[in-house]
């Protein structure tokens, strides 16, 4: 399925994942962004990586405003959120783990980072039902996380955390995890964290 999902989502995003140390970069350029390049590493030989948040300079940039031109740009109630970065991993014989992620420099707003991460969620969904029809992929299952990156240890509170034994289709919540960023404004964090 890595593969066939790598073929439909447009080249511009996806994230290269260092072969060697099994390391990806995310960068940020928000100018308040308190974390410019985050690391993750420790990331399996079989996981593709892509961003819902694609910025690109110049005319480009209206065509990643968005999820779908299809949808109103000027609707508030969410259906326009994006995370920063979606990492799929295959975790047995058809079966797969998709972590949807969020990058926030202080204290994470629940309710709108909620939206956020949901709303990528069900987007990825829509492209997993495409490859289910149009390619002919066969899924016994999928695990969904969602998790969040900030540098305000303060924000993580027990009952924001990701539980395992909730099926994350009804399940809002996502994991926390604080990191601290150097001079240059980089941090690190290991995949199985998030």
């Amino acid at each position: 399925m890595l593969a066939d999902f790598k073929g439909i989502i447009h080249p511009d995003v996806i994230i290269t994942i260092a072969s060697k140390d099994k390391t990806l970069t995310l960068k940020e350029s928000g100018a308040d962004s308190k974390i410019k390049k985050l690391h993750i590493h420790g990331l399996p030989d079989n996981a593709l990586a892509f961003t819902l948040d694609h910025q690109p300079k110049g005319s480009a940039s209206k065509l990643f405003k968005q999820l779908s031109c299809y949808v109103n740009p000027e609707n508030g109630s969410g259906v326009n959120k994006s995370c920063d970065l979606v990492i799929i991993t295959q975790a047995g014989e058809d079966i797969y783990d998709v972590l949807v992620f969020e990058l926030k420099s202080d204290k994470p707003n629940p309710m709108t980072t909620k939206k956020q991460l949901k709303n990528s969620e069900l987007y990825i969904q829509y492209l997993i039902s495409m490859l289910k029809c149009h390619y002919g992929i066969q899924i016994k299952s999928i695990n969904y996380r969602h998790a969040i990156v900030t540098t305000d240890p303060r924000s993580i509170r027990k009952n924001l955390t990701y539980n395992r034994n909730t099926p994350s289709v009804s399940d809002n919540t996502y994991k926390i995890k604080a990191v601290t960023t150097n001079s240059a404004k980089e941090a690190k964090v290991h995949f199985g964290a998030l």
